[in-house]
Order: structure tokens, then C-alpha cells, then sequence
């Protein structure tokens, strides 16, 4: 794929086999994330872990329900690696670097499991529910002072990523001159 179809291919895959990424595959993932921007090239504030463990994976599955207000709910839609990006906690009124340094890093990966055509999904609500649980953030093994930003599932799927016409007045824009 080329760049842009990578791009214009993309989409959040919600329905996994259960068959997790192979250790290759993780790896590209891994340093596409590796490979993001980050504001004034703090990379030392960032911190990467990979969850495959299925308990954790299940607590963090059900407290993202539980956030939701809907115990029946799977924010994690059964994927069976779910890799957390994790911000040093900002100063105030920076939060939007820490924010953003991780977002940029899942959608790298997003990208690269796209080009695989390994299925992945941003993962915002699971990620607010288990930065609220002592319990599992002790689980996480994180630095200290380090905090959750988001989280991307990844796993094998049957759906195809397929290309994608993104029309012009998708999102309304202006030209400043």
C-alpha cells in the first residue's frame, strides 16, 4: 500500500479472531509508535505496555462497562492485546502535549497495523476507566508519575481494511491568506 491508501484504508476494527499479532508484526507496531513525534522531543516522558494477559485484559474490559454504564459492553471488543500509551503526568496546562504525543503514537500504530492488515481500534473510554482503578494501574507496572493517555487493541480479524473515498467537505476547513 502506499501511504495515502494506507491512510485512506484505515478504520477501527471492532471484531477480532482471538488470534493474537504475531511477534514480528508487534514489533512493527511497536516502532511505528517508537518512530511518532513528540513535543520537544521528550521521549522520556512516554512509556509503552503491551497487555496480552487475558484477566487484566478482562478487568479492563469490564471496568470500561462499567464506565459506560452498561455491564454487558466489551470496549476492548475481545481483542487480545491491548497496548497502553502512558504520558509522564504534564504540568498544568500541558496536558495537551502529553495528550497529544500519545494520540499521535496510536494513530502511528493504527497505521502500521493497517499496512499489516492486523485490526486495531483507538481505545479512549477503557483507557478513563482503568486510570481510575488503583487496583489495575498497579497492575500496569508504570514509571512513577506516569499516567495513562489512551490505548490501541490489536489482533487478527476477518474484516479487510478496504480503500476508502474521503470526500473534500468531509470536515468544513478555511484558508487564511
Amino acid at each position: 500500500m502506499t501511504t495515502m491508501e494506507t491512510i485512506c484504508s484505515r478504520a477501527s476494527v471492532r471484531s477480532y479472531t482471538g488470534e493474537p499479532v504475531s511477534p514480528e508484526e508487534l514489533a512493527i507496531i511497536l516502532k511505528a509508535a517508537k518512530a511518532s513525534p513528540a513535543g520537544m522531543a521528550r521521549f522520556d516522558t512516554l512509556h509503552l505496555t503491551v497487555i496480552h494477559n487475558p484477566d487484566l485484559l478482562a478487568e479492563i474490559d469490564a471496568a470500561g462497562a462499567a464506565l459506560f454504564g452498561d455491564p454487558t459492553m466489551h470496549p476492548l471488543y475481545g481483542a487480545p492485546t491491548l497496548v497502553v500509551v502512558s504520558s509522564r503526568k504534564p504540568a498544568p496546562g500541558m496536558e495537551n502535549v502529553a495528550y497529544s504525543n500519545a494520540a499521535i503514537m496510536v494513530h502511528s500504530m493504527a497505521l502500521a497495523a493497517t499496512d499489516l492488515g492486523v485490526g486495531s481500534c483507538y481505545i479512549w473510554g477503557a483507557t478513563a476507566a482503568l486510570s481510575k482503578s488503583e487496583a489495575i494501574l498497579a497492575k500496569l507496572g508504570l514509571p512513577e508519575d506516569f499516567i495513562p493517555c489512551c490505548a490501541i487493541t490489536l489482533g487478527k480479524t476477518d474484516v479487510a481494511y478496504t480503500l476508502r473515498e474521503i470526500p473534500d467537505d468531509k470536515i468544513s476547513s478555511n484558508t487564511i491568506e
